[in-house]
């Protein structure tokens, strides 16, 4: 009830701010079945080729492995 009160209809959240401060907006998306929502099609791909990259501990190979990885998710396999 609160939340559709006019005060706070229009007030954006500390998640929306703190994207905008840093120069990009913050998108929502609608909750629906997580087999539809695009962004999770990219995450298992990119989850499925890091799997298949070295393992390392070192931080320097993680952080490239993780880039690696999500740069690998070709648009096909994000829009299916």
């Amino acid at each position: 009830m609160l939340y559709n009160e006019p005060d706070f209809v229009n007030v954006e959240s500390l998640l929306e701010i703190a994207c905008e401060a840093r120069g990009f907006p913050a998108i929502f998306f609608p909750e629906f079945h997580f087999e539809l929502n695009f962004i999770e099609q990219c995450w298992g791909y990119s989850k499925h080729v890091y799997r298949e990259l070295p393992v390392s501990s070192k931080e320097a190979d993680l952080e490239r492995n993780v880039l690696a990885a999500l740069e690998s998710a070709p648009f096909d396999a994000i829009r299916r």
